[in-house]
């Protein structure tokens, strides 16, 4: 019992080793792309006074009697963004699963074989 469970921990610490280069390689290359797009875009990091701001219009418009006077068209403007968002997170997990309908989970069955 003991081997089994140390030939599986072998396998998956070579399976990340192997993973490993991939990974920081493509990080840096993120980082690096990050990088001339801040440079490039003359990007910033905001003030405090920016911060500030910020946080004072989104508890402006979080207050109910701002939320009364919305008028169809920033509902609607509203809905759009929305869909949007929930249309890049569906998006996000079809390439996360690398399937469009559900998820590729072995039967019980198949997974008893494997070992």
């Amino acid at each position: 019992m003991a081997s089994k469970f140390i030939g599986c921990a072998q396998a998956y610490l070579n399976k990340f080793v192997a993973l490993q280069k991939p990974i920081i390689y493509n990080t840096k290359v993120a980082v690096e792309v990050a990088k001339q797009v801040y440079t490039k875009e003359g990007m910033a990091f905001p003030t405090g006074a920016q911060f500030s701001e910020a946080q004072q219009t989104l508890q402006n418009t979080l207050k109910i009697k701002n939320l009364k006077s919305l008028t169809f068209s920033q509902v609607a403007k509203g809905g759009v963004v929305l869909a949007e968002i929930y249309t890049f997170f569906l998006i996000g997990e079809i390439v996360g699963r690398r399937n469009l309908i559900g998820y590729n989970v072995k039967s019980e069955e198949a997974a008893h074989h494997e070992h």
